[in-house]
């Protein structure tokens, strides 16, 4: 079972394993494409990799604000 967060209702939803589409290893992250109960397939990307690269990317565009203000 995963808990994940739909994007669409905004609401937390436990979902079976077997809702679980396609896994996708990447350097950075897993990505996991899931069925969601509202009908759609979201997106999941988890690791501490993508998150230290989210984190960075975030602070080089606030830097860049700042330096283009």
């Amino acid at each position: 079972m995963l808990l994940i967060t739909c994007p669409v209702t905004r609401t937390d939803e436990l979902v079976a394993e077997r809702r679980i589409r396609s896994v996708t290893n990447h350097p950075t992250h897993i990505a996991l494409h899931v069925e969601c109960p509202c009908g759609q397939v979201h997106v999941y990307r988890t690791g501490r990799r993508w998150d230290a690269v989210r984190t960075q990317r975030a602070s080089a565009g606030v830097e860049r604000e700042l330096v283009g203000a």
